[in-house]
């Protein structure tokens, strides 16, 4: 895994930078960042887009008098790094005094080799065979049925990211991991009308992507949709599919940030040992989830990635920090630091985060549920109230009666409360599924009001 970095010449600008900041700073961090990959869509059988990327580059934090400079660049020439140094040294000059600002020091983390995060064969595979797996994605949803008439963006990437974390109190970090992916939308038509299907597969490994299963299930979503009728406006028990449960997390993230809860933009402000959901729900962020979409030994700014626990049964259990908004809260750090690349500073963010899935399966959990609504498309999720919580979505699904699927349903509307939402689930199903780094089983809810004809 280094010697990719090695290849892309990490070891040499690390080595000059330290040498150009010797006595220039009270303490500086230094990130270099090593990208490359290739992506395929394939449409009737063939290529219809290739798009091979690389990048690398250094980004450089520094500390002077309690002020923050900041600079970054592509060019690794030594005139390049020594404009770098001074950008950064007199970027402090011209900032505010912050005594929360820190580095990490070097702790012990779990070994990378241990994660699952990295395929050996990268960058082996011939072009041709990456190009069969999109192909193969296409070919599968069209096959499956002949109501499917065509397919939008059958895609499949492979792409590796690595980097180097190096600052002045000894932290010497590297990370390194390779991302697979496929993913189609299918459209079926029948009587007149068209729906869509969508399916993706992700891992770090190549074989953790199935083409053909991909391929199969986009088509089998958009089959299933087929003769969608409307219902009347309706209050029922319902499930929430796992695919949308996990958009509905997401909605839900940014108010386990630190930051945001200091800020005042979080749902949970004042909550932390309260019960703010259902006691069936168990929310967790797991950076060192072996095979996880964000796992890794070390946040972005070198300090050991862990699991938190963020609510246990119902209760709001913590919130989650970088070493900066750690200091400002009075806490210690989780383990939360991410950065979008080396032209960023780091930030909080999550990692792997989901909610525990129960013991029962799906399909008992239909029986369960007996008449009510199957939810599997929640429409405008990203504008659901950041701190409120407050919501007024488009939605589709399928009608379920005697505790099996009966018919697809559209043209519903549902409204209320992301923390209400949650705070009714009777129970979380077995099928845990990750949309990257978001996770969620499908949700039993004891009532949902969906607005009608």
């Amino acid at each position: 895994m280094k010697g990719f970095l090695d290849d892309a010449g990490a070891q040499e600008t690390i080595g000059r930078l330290k040498k150009l900041l010797k006595g220039r700073a009270d303490s500086y961090e230094i990130y270099f960042q090593f990208q490359k990959g290739l992506g395929v869509e394939a449409k009737d059988g063939a290529v219809d887009a290739l798009k091979a990327r690389s990048s690398r580059g250094v980004g450089l934090r520094t500390i002077s008098g309690k002020r923050l400079g900041f600079a970054f660049t592509s060019v690794l020439s030594e005139g390049a790094l020594s404009e770098l140094v001074e950008s950064a040294i007199s970027g402090s000059r011209e900032a505010s005094e912050d005594e929360y600002l820190k580095l990490p020091l070097p702790q012990q983390g779990l070994s990378e080799e241990d994660l699952g995060l990295f395929d050996g064969s990268f960058g082996t595979r011939p072009e041709e065979e990456l190009i069969k797996a999109a192909v193969d994605i296409e070919e599968a949803a069209l096959s499956f049925d002949q109501r499917v008439k065509r397919v939008r963006k059958a895609s499949f990437s492979e792409s590796l990211g690595a980097g180097r974390l190096v600052n002045s109190n000894g932290v010497d970090i590297v990370h390194a991991a390779t991302y697979y992916s496929g993913s189609v939308t299918a459209v079926a038509e029948g009587d007149g009308e068209a729906q869509m299907g969508w399916e993706m597969g992700t891992g770090h490994k190549g074989a953790d992507v199935d083409s053909r299963s991909i391929g199969s299930k986009a088509a089998e979503n958009a089959v299933k949709r087929l003769g969608a009728r409307t219902i009347k406006t309706t209050r029922c028990g319902a499930i929430i599919e796992n695919t949308v449960a996990c958009e509905l997390l997401e909605a839900l993230a940014g108010s386990f940030l630190g930051d945001g809860v200091l800020k005042g933009k979080s749902m949970l402000i004042g909550k932390k040992g309260k019960k703010v959901a259902s006691g069936a729900l168990n929310i967790w962020d797991d950076g060192v989830l072996r095979g996880g979409w964000a796992t890794s030994a070390f946040d972005a700014e070198g300090t050991a990635s862990r699991k938190t626990a963020l609510v246990l049964e119902g209760v709001c259990r913590g919130f989650l920090y970088d070493a900066y908004w750690a200091g400002r809260a009075g806490a210690a750090s989780t383990g939360n630091a991410v950065r979008g690349g080396y032209k960023s500073t780091p930030g909080i963010g999550i990692t792997n985060l989901y909610i525990e899935k129960g013991g029962r399966g799906f399909e008992t959990l239909l029986k369960e549920l007996g008449s009510g609504l199957f939810i599997t498309e929640l429409l405008g999720v990203h504008t659901i109230n950041a701190v409120s919580g407050d919501f007024s979505l488009g939605a589709a699904g399928f009608r379920v009666e005697n505790g099996e699927v009966a018919y697809p349903v559209r043209g519903m509307a549902v409204s209320g409360n992301l923390l209400g939402l949650f705070s009714s689930v009777a129970e979380c199903a077995s099928d845990l599924r990750f949309i990257g780094s978001i996770g969620a089983p499908s949700l039993l809810v004891e009532e949902i009001e969906a607005s009608g004809t």
